[in-house]
C-alpha cells in the first residue's frame, strides 16, 4: 500500500470523528490527502504551502537559529480557525492541516492533531510500509566514454 492510500485510511477516520477538513500538503503545495475533495483542494494546499513558506521567512528575521518544525501555524479565534503542523517522512517536509469551525474546544483539538502529526511521523516511514531504499549508484553508467566524445555529444551539431 503506498503512503498516499496510508494517510487516507489513517486520516479518513478521524476527520469524521473530529468533524474537522483534514489535509496533507506537500511542501511544493501538492495535495497529499484532504478529507474534502472539491474545487478548493488545490487551492488550499497551494496557500497553505506559501503561508508556511512565508512564516519561515519571517522567524529568520526574529530566530535565525531555531528549528521551524518545532512550530505550529495557527490563525483562529476561539471556535474557528486553520492550524497547519509541520512533520518530515523520508526526510522530507509536509504538513497537516486543519480547517475548523465551531468546535466547542480549540485545545483538545490541537492536542488531537498534533498527536496524529506525531503518529504520522512514526508510522508512516518506508520500512513500516514495506518499501526499501532507493540504492545509491556505485560507479558510472559509461565508463569508458572519453572527453572528446562528450564534447561532441553536447557540441551544437549533435554526434
Amino acid at each position: 500500500m503506498s503512503l498516499i492510500e496510508n494517510i487516507k485510511q489513517s486520516l479518513g477516520p478521524k476527520a469524521q470523528t473530529l468533524g474537522v477538513r483534514l489535509f496533507v500538503t506537500r511542501e511544493d503545495g501538492i495535495t497529499i490527502y484532504d478529507s474534502i475533495q472539491n474545487k478548493t483542494t488545490n487551492s488550499v494546499s497551494a496557500l497553505v504551502s506559501g503561508l508556511w513558506q512565508a512564516s519561515e521567512a519571517l522567524m529568520a528575521l526574529v530566530h535565525p537559529q531555531e528549528k521551524v518544525l518545532d512550530y505550529r501555524l495557527g490563525f483562529d479565534n476561539s471556535s474557528n480557525g486553520l492550524m497547519l503542523f509541520p512533520f518530515t517522512l523520508s526526510g522530507k517536509k509536509y504538513f497537516l492541516g486543519c480547517i475548523y469551525q465551531d468546535s466547542i474546544n480549540p485545545a483538545q483539538l490541537k492536542y488531537q492533531l498534533n498527536l496524529t502529526k506525531q503518529n504520522l511521523e512514526k508510522n508512516f516511514v518506508p520500512e513500516k510500509l514495506g518499501h526499501t531504499p532507493t540504492l545509491v549508484r556505485q560507479g558510472y553508467l559509461f565508463s569508458d566514454i572519453t572527453d572528446a566524445e562528450m564534447d561532441r555529444l553536447f557540441a551544437l551539431g549533435g554526434i
